[in-house]
């Protein structure tokens, strides 16, 4: 399905959205420590990036700026995990590059309704998901056109 980046320090809470992602077919990329995302996110290149706001040493919204200034990175879709569910924070999280903001606790359905939605906000991976529809709709017309061209 799809690559997700979860930036997450509290480990009950990243093996429950672990549980969550990968029973509905997504791949994982765990990280514990925020001041790795930016390298892990240039090397991996997820579909979206899912990320705390508080951790130690920098915060969701540090992160999210640093992966919005990066060339590499500044496309992907953020998705802000928070048990800050005041209308600031999701304001600011907005205004430093997120897409979505999802409050804690949550349910399995509002994680993964929650980042499918940030994941075709992305241009790159909504014509991704559209030819991958089309491919499925209509085999043979896109199979003969692979052999023509």
């Amino acid at each position: 399905m799809s690559k997700i980046l979860l930036i997450e320090d509290s480990l009950s809470q990243l093996a429950l959205m672990n549980l969550y992602l990968r029973d509905s077919g997504h791949r994982i990329i765990n990280l514990t420590n925020p001041k790795e995302a930016l390298n892990k996110a240039v090397f991996y290149q997820p579909h979206v990036i899912v990320t705390d706001l508080i951790m130690p040493e920098m915060n969701g919204f540090e992160v999210c700026r640093q992966l919005k200034k990066h060339p590499d990175t500044q496309d992907i879709p953020i998705v802000i995990c928070s048990a800050k569910n005041h209308k600031i924070d999701r304001i600011w999280g907005m205004k430093q590059g997120a897409t979505a903001h999802l409050s804690k606790p949550f349910s399995r359905d509002q994680l993964i309704q929650t980042i499918n939605k940030a994941r075709l906000s992305s241009p790159k991976n909504y014509q991704q998901y559209r030819l991958r529809e089309l491919i499925e709709i209509y085999p043979l017309e896109w199979g003969n056109m692979a052999n023509v061209c």
